[in-house]
Order: C-alpha cells, then structure tokens, then sequence
C-alpha cells in the first residue's frame, strides 16, 4: 500500500477553523466552570477570547475569498 504523497487542499485553513472551534468550545467551558465554581460572571472574558477566535475566522475567509477573486481574474486555475 503505497502513502499518500498529494497535497491535501486548502490544509492550513482546516486546521486553523479546527483550532478555532475547539478552543473557543474549550474556553466556553471554562467560563461555565467559572460561573459554577466562584458565581462571579466571565462573560466579558469569555467576549473577548471569543471575539479574537471569530476575528480569525474572518480573515481567514477574507484571506480565502479575496484570493479565489485574485485567481479569476488573471485566469489562474489551481
């Protein structure tokens, strides 16, 4: 059986969307532990992590969309 030596499409955007989500589902979990543990409310902690994983995730898609219009344009087919 012979190993894959191809490319695996669109992998950094992949991983970065995995990472996200599983951080900010990590982070949303601690903050419910926060609540439950202490009473004190992390919610403007818990915006802000949120809100970097959700600024990366639009760049990404701005990085990804900006560069599929770059590729139409000049004819570029990957």
């Amino acid at each position: 059986m012979k190993g894959r030596n191809t490319p695996v499409p669109h992998l950094f955007a992949k991983l970065t969307v995995i990472y996200c989500v599983a951080f900010a589902s990590g982070t949303s979990l601690w903050a419910l532990r926060i609540l439950s543990r202490t009473g004190h409310d992390p919610a403007a902690l818990l915006g802000i992590i949120l809100g970097f994983f959700g600024g990366e995730l639009t760049l990404l898609c701005l990085k990804t969309i900006l560069s599929n219009r770059k590729e139409r344009e000049h004819g570029i087919h990957l």
